[in-house]
């Protein structure tokens, strides 16, 4: 931001005011400041105020070009993985699309929340194309767009897009994983049947189920991450963790992740049939 012409001059005038030698040979005292030294008609001030003035007018040249350019950036589409991320945010389902001539781009006349159907986006770059996967929201959990929905969305998204570049884009529902463990339990705290004595509830299986509900959409579950969500509840002392599986099909089959890590084919992940996979002995 371009500085005051004051603030330009004192800055010279502080300097010139340091400099012994100069002191010495205008006789200044020690204490002396350039505004108690030099009048307002004196040469050096009015030689200090022009360069001053020319400071100033440079500066504020560099500001309004910074602003040109920072303008000119901001309307070019840099078709970046954050990009599209982005762009999949801002669909509005039943709004008509305008070209904005001076962006040389396709956009909404008007924002409306209400209508931005897509709630959660993941966006990988394949190469040669650009994985979308989408969901909107239902009981703040991502939930498969309609066809009518996820139609219109393809179209906007191969509207905005740039030339050449191949979208596949999906709406999936989540993954549902299983967990096989035994719970090493502190049996003043948690039952053999996983209930904590005090209130009730089930802490492991909501241990279990507010990791996966955590995990970044389009991100990874990881086995380790898992056990430490169940070791951190009060009255567990210690799980062995025996499998995990994933279906993609919504039950009908089910596989065994065999590495530490799995990414969401759907983008999410619900637990499934904790009760009847987690068993509690009593740690000894």
């Amino acid at each position: 931001m371009a500085r005051s012409i004051n603030d330009i001059k004192k800055t010279m005038t502080d300097a010139f005011m340091a400099d012994a030698d100069i002191r010495e040979k205008y006789g200044l005292a020690a204490d002396a400041t350039f505004d108690d030294s030099f009048s307002s008609v004196s040469l050096e001030n009015i030689l200090f105020y022009i360069i001053a003035a020319c400071c100033h007018v440079l500066e504020v040249f560099f500001d309004t070009h910074k602003a040109d350019v920072d303008t000119k950036i901001s309307r070019a589409v840099v078709a970046s993985v954050p990009w599209y991320h982005k762009m999949a945010l801002q669909f509005q389902y039943g709004d008509v699309l305008v070209f904005d001539e001076a962006t040389q781009q396709y956009v909404y006349a008007t924002s409306n929340l209400e209508k931005q159907k897509v709630k959660y986006v993941a966006v990988r770059d394949r190469g040669t194309s650009i994985q979308i996967l989408v969901s909107g929201e239902k009981d703040e959990r991502p939930a498969v767009l309609s066809d009518d929905v996820l139609t219109a969305f393809k179209s906007y998204m191969n509207r905005i897009k740039i030339a050449g570049v191949i979208l596949a884009i999906r709406s999936l529902p989540a993954d549902l994983i299983t967990v096989s463990a035994t719970v090493h339990i502190d049996p003043l705290v948690i039952d053999k049947q996983g209930t904590r004595i005090s209130d009730g509830s089930k802490p492991v299986e909501e241990a279990v189920e507010n990791y996966l509900k955590g995990i970044l959409y389009g991100g990874t579950f990881n086995k380790t991450k898992l056990v430490d969500a169940i070791q951190s509840v009060e009255g567990v002392a210690d799980v062995e963790l025996l499998s995990c599986s994933y279906s993609t099909d919504e039950g009908r089959n089910y596989k065994t992740i065999s590495g530490n890590n799995y990414t969401a084919v759907g983008g999410s992940f619900v637990a499934s049939g904790l009760s009847n996979t987690l068993s509690y002995v009593v740690q000894n």
